[in-house]
């Protein structure tokens, strides 16, 4: 029974924490995340592109060979 009691409390932690938490602040982080990763990746591709450029046309040179 002591089991049944321990999950029901954590249930009922969870629950006020859910209803006291701000919503649009969860929101916000998604977004900064969601743009932060954007532009790592537009970084990345833009560091990394003429490196593969290069690799794609010796790719290509020896195919033609």
């Amino acid at each position: 029974m002591s089991t049944l009691n321990a999950i029901w409390l954590r249930f009922l932690i969870a629950a006020q924490r859910a209803r006291r938490e701000e919503r649009g602040d969860s929101m916000i982080n998604w977004v900064v995340l969601a743009v932060g990763l954007s532009v790592v990746a537009a970084a990345i591709v833009a560091l990394l592109s003429p490196a593969l450029r290069t690799a794609a046309q010796h790719i290509v040179s020896e195919l033609g060979s």
